[in-house]
């Protein structure tokens, strides 16, 4: 059973939805019919959009917070795969595929969720098919992405890694301090921040003490301090 909160009556349709490379080439009617039926609803941290295994019913537009994708073992451990940011759109891949959900999506920060049924999706894509290209578009953006990613795990060391993830992190959520520092809070723990890198939370917590000892990040509990963001990217590059 799905954890929902109450529904709001916001409109989906803002900038940052019309602006994002997938949905922006929707035309006035397009827009209309989706305001007509997209749910938009609010969800807590720790709220379950949708779980690995559920038929899938539509499409969910994240319009605000973080929702962190899943995937379960066979002895229930769960495995974060990526962050959903703002103006990411959620299962358009198994609706494309007419599979069920292969991940569970887990609210990680108070979040407001647009759901749009497929049945929508469908009649709006036949009758807009640049809609569907765009979709099939960042399938293959992901797609490579994972392959670059699998890529730095048998060629970079777990320190670069896991300095390209803040570089990502700073760059989605960080602010500039009055120091001239980037600052900003990690929206996972230790243990999924391992998992994202596909390594054990002990190397994390090796690479964390040496970053912070030769100045280069300063990490407490989840709060991030880059003094000089240019020494980050030179760990990766590096």
């Amino acid at each position: 059973m799905v954890k929902k909160r109450v529904a709001r009556n916001a409109s989906i349709a803002d900038s940052l939805f019309t602006s994002s490379p997938e949905w922006c080439v929707l035309n006035e009617v397009d827009l209309t019919t989706i305001e007509e039926t997209a749910i938009c609803s609010s969800y807590d941290t720790g709220d379950i959009i949708f779980y690995e295994g559920d038929e899938v019913q539509g499409v969910y537009f994240v319009k605000s917070g973080l929702v962190g994708v899943r995937k379960a073992d066979f002895e229930g451990n769960s495995t974060l795969l990526k962050i959903a940011n703002p103006g990411d759109t959620l299962g358009y891949r198994p609706l494309a595929a007419e599979q069920p959900h292969r991940a569970s999506a887990e609210v990680l920060k108070p979040s407001v969720i647009c759901f749009i049924d497929a049945k929508t999706m469908r009649q709006i894509v036949q009758g807009n098919p640049a809609l569907g290209l765009n979709f099939l578009k960042r399938a293959a953006l992901e797609l490579g992405d994972a392959e670059e990613k699998f890529h730095e795990s048998v060629t970079l060391s777990t320190r670069a890694r896991f300095a390209h993830l803040l570089i990502v992190m700073q760059d989605k959520l960080g602010h500039e301090a009055e120091d001239g520092s980037q600052q900003f809070t990690l929206p996972v723990s230790r243990s999924d921040l391992a998992d994202m890198l596909g390594v054990r939370r002990e190397s994390i917590s090796r690479v964390i003490h040496e970053l912070e000892s030769e100045g280069i990040t300063e990490i407490r509990e989840r709060n991030v301090v880059v003094p000089d963001p240019d020494s980050l990217m030179n760990e990766f590059h590096r």
